[in-house]
């Protein structure tokens, strides 16, 4: 290029990044520009520069004048529209040439004359082109659109003059027909085009759409590149196209006819740039006719090069160069000279969208979770997605074009069948199993290929369409992914037993994918044949209205219902098992689970809603299928969920010296209730308070319940505070509260199906009897996978039972979480072993300081199991580890590993790492950009005081707090985090978070946390709990104190620079953080960049001296005794005003409680009638006031349980009456049964 040196691309998506891969070939400078929706679109981090738009999502695209702007502030020589929004905007290409730059594109005369298709037939006909037989003119009314149609001959086709894609068409076949479209056509027109005007044509029923590409100079020169078959089209939209038309070859001497026309309407207004003359020919006589001139280049312009062998965007760019040089165009010379002949074999594109094939083709937007693209000889691929890319509803659902060039028409529809077969895209549902249905389709393979052929194309997908997704319906597969970690879950099925028997009875393996149903199910339509089964929790199963059997493989036909209800009895989680399992799924790290809390595996990372599509396998086994030997498990091998629990556990990790004798023989005593908050990543008990055996946490925090961080055992009684809460497969995988009992793996199932309002009850088991307990449960499972493989009967399996169980451990012999101790000698420090359960053991350092030796030490040990040649590694029974600052969780098999052999194992182990005080670690050094006072930050504390907490110590601002906290001023705050080096003790907890202590002991500070904990925290948050530092990568609860923004460490599909599949965090043990204060405005602008894929981490590789970092511990001490004597005495005052704010607070909330004397006085009243909580929950949001008059059917209330929100609505007795008063506030907590409100009834 002479002159052309910066081109900005006025466009979005795949073409905007197909415009700029020529550009880049021409070393030409790109100016992307994008909105928000768009901020990782493959155009945004191509192009050398791109700029974010400020007229938001949806207008963003279409301000020319915006667009213009950011030309000028961009030195550009040049716009390019590629399609849709601006591309036929001649206002806006006329401005651009106002501007000074060049349009890369027809002179906005020519846009205006093809852009109103009345006016454009009269060209073609004045040019010696056929048009389609029509109006003269514009219809001026409803009676004149009559009269035309009637002397044109049904069947006819009203269009809106200014329209285009295919809007504003309607074809009629009668009068009545045409009187009912004129105002809808009118209507479109004026809408969408802002010109009511119409015209009317014959409609040609056995037709085919066949389009040819031209190009001219401005100077009344043109040459054409063939034609293009578009006729496979949905609502007048283009899904497959073909170059060449496979019916101009069977009929000789058409190409030349059809492009010589072409060539000749081009040529007759002097056009310039990319063109495309669109006709329409009849099937039966092959006469063709004009249909309209498209202004700008086609989507499907890529099969048309690949089989001329031609860049049309770089004949584009030629064209425009030649314009800024002062030539007018290409010289006719060279132009004349790109005249093809033939074109050479044939090439394919299909449309790839992400669409619902079972709802009508419906746009779905979402998240792709992966995206993968053959590649093959001959192929092409247009596109601006890849994994982790988002589909937004405010564009066209275009992912990408698919192209194949093949020797033949037979070659090309092999490739591009392989293409569309072998490519895989997960999320939300696409249309690639449609195109390949196409590509295979006899009348496609024999060319007859009319604008009618989807009329006639019947597609039947395998798949589940989701009329209502239920309660909370999620994917989950067996074990989940247990060598995770990093904060992300455990994951997998909360009753593995119940998931795994489903499996077996439809024929799958055991760990297959499957549906997770909790309280109440979803609705679903299958389109195509399976088998299923539903097992666990009794639940109202119905098929197509129906009652059906549980336990029971059953078939279902293509077109049939299952509805899954509500819970029968006891527990509350049912697994639906699905033959083959839900192959559209994406796998994340090696498995399909859900873990909605983090936003990871399964369906887009939630549960499951209304529109959401899952795949099935096409072809059943006969023997899976057949209705002739149905699988049905006898009720007497069924488990049993009682309202009741007895639970095995075993005592540890921390119990003795942390809980009083008497508080370790409470919980076993005790008949616990679970409480409404009861879900996959806790379950929450109700009952007594412990006493403790320590009057604080030490450095772990002011509270006794509180220690130094350390990897949770699944299935662990953990206090946080004073409130016991179980943690099962969703919890999070490090914290600093005590753990005092572990349920042992055999009940984990039994754990799945507690629900609120149970009540349950320990009992203490020792480590043989839980391994047994786990035996048993296999054992079982191993004997109904036989059955169900035609090996035995199930009259030969006894039923799951504990019952026989010598259990001798009682409360009065409890039992110790410790299993081994190694004294503190010389450089060894104490090396304490606890066990969590019979599959964890955590080997701590020390008493619980932090001291980043022991740090050093939990890598050494770490590094030490991994490399290890013993008969214990990760590939004979270890699992996963969690590594802290004073400790290490191994989780492991105690099925193929002792407990007794394991910690042999480790106490070798510890004797080889040695002195480790002088120990050189590697380490990084992040510099990140931190901004204090946030905008982003007062909101998420003005939400916390208006929906959680209205004051406290902490409150309106937790820098202040965490400052005065420590003795300083919040200036010293922000000091801390801007002079130093914050260590990376442990990366998890919560997707990724990396927990960081400052190395500087002197700039240790302590601070508790936020009572009760956060609903929101905004992403990229740096914060403050206890000693150390935590950054939350997305957004997510928490109670930290708030201290600033930065960028965040994490992204979850692995497609931002610095990340991969394969590593989607970013920050390691012994990492080092550091900041630099930048304004918000600034801030935000590096968010934005990361959000685009494009921020570059600053990154210092180093290494972390101990000895150096162990004289600086030496040289300090005294100064940090005065300096952690100060920060106590802040802290006991602190803590007593946080004592009388809380007391303030918990005495308003009791007297804003009506008082209990009124509610029976009301209820005596025999006009006055309650609706009452249908279950123990939280109170979330009031949605009818008093006074208000109550129709049927009416939402009144939504309360909040086990992490799912139900709506409490109004009895038909009751429609029509008022509400007389409301019982219960936001966050109030209710029991079943507890009233809510009262109504008085309407007098009759």
């Amino acid at each position: 290029m002479e002159q052309l040196k910066t081109l900005l691309v006025a466009n979005r998506g795949e073409i905007a990044a197909r415009i700029i891969k020529t550009a880049k070939k021409l070393s030409i400078r790109t100016i992307a520009i994008y909105t928000e929706a768009d901020a990782a679109s493959s155009h945004v981090i191509e192009a050398d520069k791109s700029v974010l738009l400020p007229g938001g999502n949806a207008k963003g695209y279409l301000d020319g004048d915006e667009i213009i702007e950011i030309a000028r502030a961009h030195r550009v020589d040049a716009v390019i529209p590629g399609y849709g929004f601006l591309s036929e905007n001649s206002a806006f290409a006329k401005s651009v040439s106002d501007a000074g730059m060049v349009w890369v594109g027809p002179a906005p005369a020519s846009i205006d004359s093809f852009g109103i298709k009345h006016t454009a037939r009269e060209l073609a006909d004045k040019a010696g082109v056929p048009i389609v037989p029509g109006s003269k003119g514009l219809i001026e009314n409803e009676d004149d659109a009559v009269k035309q149609a009637e002397k044109l001959g049904y069947p006819v086709m009203l269009k809106a003059t200014a329209g285009g894609g295919g809007m504003g068409l309607s074809t009629c076949q009668n009068t009545e027909e045409v009187r009912e479209a004129f105002e809808t056509v009118k209507s479109r027109g004026e809408t969408l085009f802002k010109n009511a005007g119409m015209f009317m044509e014959r409609f040609y029923p056995d037709s085919h759409h066949i389009e040819v590409q031209v190009f001219g100079n401005g100077k009344g020169n043109a040459i054409h590149f063939g034609e293009r078959e578009c006729s496979i089209q949905r609502r007048h939209q283009k899904v497959i196209e073909e170059c060449p038309s496979p019916f101009v070859e069977k009929h000789p001497g058409l190409r030349e006819k059809l492009c010589a026309a072409a060539v000749r309407l081009t040529e007759s207004i002097k056009y310039a740039s990319a063109g495309t003359i669109e006709y329409l020919v009849d099937d039966n006589t092959a006469d063709f006719f004009f249909l309209e001139m498209n202004t700008r280049l086609q989507v499907e312009h890529g099969i048309t090069e690949l089989c001329y062998n031609v860049d049309l965007v770089q004949l584009m760019l030629e064209q425009a160069d030649a314009q800024l040089l002062g030539k007018g165009g290409i010289d006719i010379g060279k132009l004349t000279s790109l005249q093809p002949d033939q074109p050479k074999g044939a090439a394919i594109e299909a449309r790839v969208y992400a669409e619902n094939p079972a709802r009508d083709y419906a746009p779905s937007p979402g998240t792709l979770q992966t995206v993968k693209w053959k590649k093959l000889d001959g192929s092409r691929l247009d596109t601006w997605v890849r994994t982790g890319s988002i589909v937004s509803s405010h564009y066209d659902p275009l992912l990408a074009k698919l192209m194949f060039h093949g020797s033949t028409r037979e070659k090309a529809i092999e490739g591009m069948h392989e293409l569309l077969t072998t490519s895989q895209i997960c999320g939300p549902p696409t249309n690639l199993d449609f195109l390949a249905s196409i590509i295979i389709e006899e009348k496609f393979k024999a060319g007859s290929t009319m604008t009618k052929f989807l009329k006639d194309f019947n597609y039947a997908p395998s798949a589940i369409d989701i009329i209502s997704g239920g309660a909370y319906t999620t994917i989950q597969d067996y074990p989940g992914r247990p060598n995770m970690g990093r904060g992300f879950p455990h994951a997998g099925p909360m009753d593995p037993l119940a998931f795994q028997i489903a499996n077996l009875l439809v024929g799958n393996s055991t760990g297959l994918e499957g549906l997770e149903i909790t309280l109440e199910g979803p609705e679903l339509l299958f389109l195509g044949p399976a088998v299923v089964a539903l097992c666990g929790a009794p639940m109202d199963l119905k098929l197509d209205g129906k009652s059906s059997p549980m336990w029971t493989r059953t078939e279902i036909i293509a077109g049939q219902r299952l509805k899954i209800g509500k819970t029968t009895g006891g527990g509350c989680r049912s697994y639906l098992a699905i033959h083959g399992g839900l192959p559209g799924v994406a796998e994340w790290f090696g498995s399909k689970a859900t873990s909605p809390g983090v936003g990871v595996g399964g369906y887009q990372g939630r549960a499951l809603a209304s529109g959401d599509l899952l795949s099935m396998i096409k072809d059943l086994p006969e023997h899976v299928s057949s209705s002739t030997s149905p699988v049905t498990l006898p009720d007497r091998l069924v488990p049993t969920y009682p309202s009741h629990w007895s639970l095995a556990a075993l005592p540890g990790p921390y119990d003795h010296g942390y809980l009083t004798d008497s508080d370790i023989a409470m919980i076993y005593k005790t008949k616990w209730q679970i409480s409404h908050n009861a879900a996959r990543g806790g379950i929450r008990l109700i009952g007594p308070k412990p006493q403790w055996a320590r009057k604080d946490g030490g450095e772990g925090g002011a509270h006794p319940s509180n220690v130094a961080e350390y990897g949770y055992p699944v299935g662990t009684l953990n206090w946080t505070g004073d409130d016991p809460c179980i943690f099962p497969v969703d919890c999070p995988d490090f914290g600093g509260f005590v753990s005092s009992t572990t349920i042992v793996r055999g009940e984990w199932w039994r754990l799945g199906q507690v629900k609120a309002g149970d009540t349950l009850e320990y009992r203490q088991v020792t480590l043989d009897q839980g391994i047994e307990m786990r035996k048993r449960v296999d054992y079982f499972v191993d004997q109904i996978a036989k059955v169900c493989a035609g090996e035995g009967r199930f009259e030969s399996i006894e039923a799951l039972d504990y019952d026989n169980l010598p259990f001798s451990a009682t409360a009065s012999e409890p039992g110790q979480g410790v299993i081994h101790q190694i004294g503190a000698k010389d450089k060894q420090p104490l090396t304490t072993y606890r066990q969590g359960g019979d599959d964890y053991i955590l080997v701590e350092y020390g008493y619980g300081e932090f001291d980043l030796n022991h740090r050093c030490r939990v890598t050494a040990l770490t590094k030490a199991l991994k490399e290890s040649k013993s008969a214990i590694t990760f590939s004979s029974g270890l699992v996963n580890t969690v590594g802290c600052c004073n400790s290490l969780l191994i989780y492991y098999d105690g099925l193929r590993i002792s407990q007794h052999s394991f910690v042999s194992h480790l106490t070798s182990l510890e004797k080889s790492l040695g002195d480790l005080s002088k120990a050189r670690m590697p380490s990084r050094v992040f510099k990140l950009p931190i901004t204090f006072d946030t905008s982003k930050e007062q909101e998420a504390i003005k939400r916390y005081m208006e929906t959680q907490r209205p004051y406290a110590s902490y409150l309106p601002d937790n820098m202040e707090f965490v400052a005065k906290n420590n003795g300083l001023e919040k200036t010293d705050l922000k000091k801390i985090l801007l002079g130093n080096s914050l260590m990376a003790i442990s990366v998890g907890f919560f997707a990724a978070l990396p927990l960081c202590l400052p190395v500087d002991p002197r700039r240790r500070i302590y601070c508790p946390k936020m009572n009760p904990s956060r609903v929101f925290t905004p992403e990229g948050q740096v914060s403050w709990g206890g000693a150390c530092m935590a950054l939350y990568n997305v957004e997510s609860p928490g109670g930290y104190q708030l201290t600033g923004l930065t960028i965040p460490g994490v992204d979850i599909l692995g497609c931002k620079q610095g990340y991969s599949l394969s590593r989607p965090w970013l920050f390691e043990d012994f990492d080092q953080l550091t900041f630099h204060e930048v304004p918000e405005k600034e801030y935000e602008e590096q968010l934005a960049i990361f959000h685009s894929g494009r921020y570059e981490y600053t990154i210092e590789n180093t290494v972390f001296d101990m000895e150096e970092h162990n004289c600086l511990l030496q040289e300090t001490r005294e100064e940090v005794k005065g300096i952690r004597k100060k920060q106590a005495e802040a802290q006991t005052k602190m803590a007593e005003i946080e004592a009388e704010l809380m007391a303030k607070w918990d005495k308003e909330k009791a007297e804003g409680k009506v008082p209990i004397d009124k509610v029976e006085a009301l209820l005596n009243d025999p006009s006055i009638s309650k609706i009452s909580s249908p279950l123990n929950a939280n109170v979330w949001k009031l949605t009818a006031s008093e006074g208000d008059v109550l129709e049927a059917n009416q939402v009144v209330t939504i309360l909040e349980a086990m992490k799912l929100e139900i709506a409490v609505r109004t009895e038909e007795d009751l429609a029509g009456g008022e509400v007389e008063k409301l019982l219960v506030r936001p966050n109030d907590v209710v029991k079943a049964g507890d009233p809510i409100l009262l109504v008085r009834k309407k007098a009759h």
